[in-house]
């Protein structure tokens, strides 16, 4: 039977007991995937469940913040992560499963009455930027030489600090701000675009430490679900 496990709390165990389960981990990111009447939602996740029912694979799934499902997806057998962004420096890290049909384009954010313009990657670098912790947002700004960075759990307090001045701008995608600045009660008119980021594929993956039939499974059947949608 699949179940679903919301698991909110800071401190947490995670046991796959059966040898062809598997521990699904996410974040609530909307509109691809989020919690909604105690239950996981969103596009991606609909493609995930299909993915592991084609798969005959039995699941758990649970809602974490980003750093702790990142984390155990790195460390642990048996662990599906979605939405992930696949990136260069991530890919040796996982075995990737598919892309989602849609693409990430990760800017530079900040509020209308900074006053700030688009700006350099050399400019930004000046500001004090909030980022997400293990995201690939944070691995962009860590990569690139960023030095006054501000990390939480989470894109909407990042915005909730870009409210309050603690931060002079925060990376995130178009949709990611939208959301915030809702959950912030800020006008979404009230963050401008002031730089580009980068852009990349969200996408499901698998821990390394996952055995090879499962991997091989998954990614025939992600193939497979395409085709018949094609």
């Amino acid at each position: 039977m699949k179940k679903i496990l919301l698991l909110l709390l800071s401190i947490y165990t995670v046991a796959v007991k059966a040898d062809n389960s598997i521990l699904v981990v996410t974040e609530n990111l909307w509109p691809f995937n989020y919690v909604e009447n105690n239950e996981v939602k969103g596009p991606h996740t609909q493609i995930v469940k299909r993915l592991l029912a084609h798969s005959n694979i039995d699941y758990t799934m649970a809602v974490l913040p980003w750093a702790r499902a990142y984390k155990l997806a790195k460390t642990r057998p048996n662990i599906l992560i979605y939405t992930i962004n696949h990136t260069t420096s991530r890919h040796k890290d996982f075995h990737w499963i598919g892309d989602f049909p849609s693409q990430a384009t990760i800017n530079f954010y900040a509020l209308k009455s900074s006053n700030l313009k688009e700006l350099s990657t050399k400019q930004l670098k000046t500001l004090r930027i909030g980022t997400q912790i293990a995201t690939a947002n944070d691995s962009y700004v860590t990569e690139n030489g960023f030095k006054y960075i501000s990390r939480v759990s989470h894109v909407r307090q990042t915005v909730g600090m870009l409210k309050l001045g603690r931060v002079d701008l925060v990376i995130a995608s178009p949709k990611q701000i939208a959301q915030a600045a809702r959950e912030n009660n800020l006008p979404e008119a009230d963050l401008i675009k002031i730089g580009y980021a980068f852009s990349s594929k969200p996408a499901i993956a698998v821990s390394l430490l996952t055995p090879q039939v499962t991997v091989k499974a998954l990614q025939k059947s992600f193939i497979e679900l395409k085709k018949m949608e094609e």
